[in-house]
């Protein structure tokens, strides 16, 4: 006969107000079939007025019957139980005696904190404790008698705290669970959030995959198909068409090679593209004959540069030689070196060479009547240096510096990729790296052997 605490409001400040339902018409019915069931079995008590039989019975049930008929609105209007059924269960069980006033003054006490808001059901709570403080005091005034004032103890602690009681208790475990549903769906919303971010960001990888591999060979396939165009000798017209051959033969090669990537089950596998310093070397040599083209050695080394970052530097290298082919025009210079960081001591207190840095840098002199490109090409030179925790800034050089009026792309890439764990070397004697020392003398000697560039591509080899 109690309501469904389930079906009870979640909004504290502004609740629901739903519409008297068939269950609401028997719920209240039912509490009238009681009344009427337990004063024609005679079931009842003297009340608590000494010397005074109470009202007849046909008011008592009059009344009480009135306060059933207020709990048809318990959920729409929880506020009415409280103000119609509360008093006149109340009076019945002060005067009139009746066994089921017990039953409809629980129900004004409890629909209040069920239903209704939390300002009201803590009106409620306030309410009902003061006034059974207050029948305790005046019943104490009055010099009750000792049963008189037992059973007024009785009916102040029982009947009015255990609808308190119990109206919290549920309300409590109605909102835990309304909350818990709402961060359930904030999860799930949360979730297909990050799906889509991991969505977005696979495509944006897939997308500057397909732009680094392929696009540099399509250039290299347009550029000597227009120049073999142009040319009246046979042999620099067949070289021409050559050239764009192979580079069509590599894009396809490449392209090949992604597709089956991206149809394997194996996401983390990189596709093998065909980017290797020597064809960057001869792709800007065939724009610009007389490129400046310096790589140090160490580039190519992984126990100098780890092979994810050569990796990304390889893509920077092809995006800004794509750039510089299709956009740029003579002079171009190429100029890729390792550079130490500085020194740091670490915690065992022995100063060792810190991360080295690889610097990229290509500038060439601008078309005037180039196309304008998309942007793709910027966007993913930044974001393959910001991959491995480094930085790249792409655009014409300073006005007042060297290259003035040339577009340079500029990169900054740490020897170790962020997250990696780099190994430290350490000069100390038979400490962590031992052996140090030679691997220094070793680094002096290929940086020495640096210096000796080759007279026909200016490019540094390794003697």
């Amino acid at each position: 006969m109690f309501a469904d605490p389930l079906e009870a409001p979640a909004s504290d400040a502004v609740p629901a107000r739903p519409r008297v339902a068939r269950k609401d018409v028997l719920m209240a019915a039912g509490y009238a079939a009681a009344v009427l069931l337990l004063a024609a079995t005679g079931a009842r008590n003297s009340g608590f007025v000494e010397g005074w039989e109470g009202w007849p019975r046909w008011f008592s049930v009059l009344i009480l019957l009135v306060a059933c008929t207020s709990l048809v609105w318990r959920r729409r209007l929880p506020v009415l139980p409280l103000v119609v059924a509360g008093p006149l269960a109340a009076a019945e069980v002060i005067v009139g005696g009746q066994i089921s006033a017990y039953l409809l003054l629980f129900e004004a006490l409890f629909e209040p904190i069920m239903h209704g808001s939390k300002r009201l059901a803590r009106f409620t709570t306030g309410t009902a404790i003061s006034l059974a403080v207050l029948a305790l005091l005046i019943a104490v005034g009055l010099g009750a008698s000792g049963p008189i004032l037992l059973v007024v103890v009785l009916v102040a602690s029982l009947v009015v705290s255990t609808p308190l009681l119990w109206g919290w208790e549920v309300r409590h475990h109605r909102d835990a669970r309304v909350t818990a549903e709402s961060l359930t769906e904030m999860e799930h919303e949360l979730a297909a959030t990050r799906a889509a971010h991991a969505v977005e960001t696979e495509r944006r990888k897939i997308a500057h995959d397909l732009h680094d591999v392929i696009a540099g060979h399509l250039s290299a396939v347009s550029l000597h198909t227009n120049l073999a165009a142009s040319l009246e000798q046979p042999e620099a017209r067949d070289s021409s068409l050559a050239t764009a051959r192979d580079s069509a033969h590599a894009a396809l090669r490449d392209l090949r090679s992604m597709i089956g990537v991206l149809s394997t089950e194996h996401s983390a596998t990189l596709p093998s593209v065909t980017l290797d310093w020597p064809s960057l070397t001869a792709r800007l040599h065939g724009r610009d004959p007389d490129a400046s083209v310096s790589i140090a050695p160490a580039v190519e080394d992984p126990s100098r540069v780890e092979p994810s970052v050569q990796a990304a530097l390889l893509r920077i290298a092809a995006e800004a030689s794509t750039n510089a082919v299709r956009h740029g025009l003579a002079p171009i210079t190429l100029a890729v070196r390792v550079e130490s960081a500085g020194n740091e001591t670490t915690a065992e207190g022995v100063e060792g060479l810190a991360a080295e840095m690889v610097t990229f840098e290509l500038t060439n002199r601008r078309a005037q009547s180039s196309v304008p490109g998309t942007g793709v090409g910027r966007g993913a030179i930044a974001y393959r240096a910001a991959a491995v925790g480094g930085s790249a800034t792409s655009g014409p050089a300073p006005a007042d510096g060297p290259d003035a009026g040339s577009w340079r792309v500029l990169a900054h890439l740490p020897s170790c990729a962020t997250g990696r764990e780099c190994p430290t070397e350490l000069d100390a004697e038979g400490g962590p790296g031992a052996g140090a020392g030679t691997d220094a003398s070793a680094r002096d000697a290929s940086r020495r052997d640096a210096a000796t560039t080759s007279p026909s591509t200016n490019q540094e080899v390794t003697p």
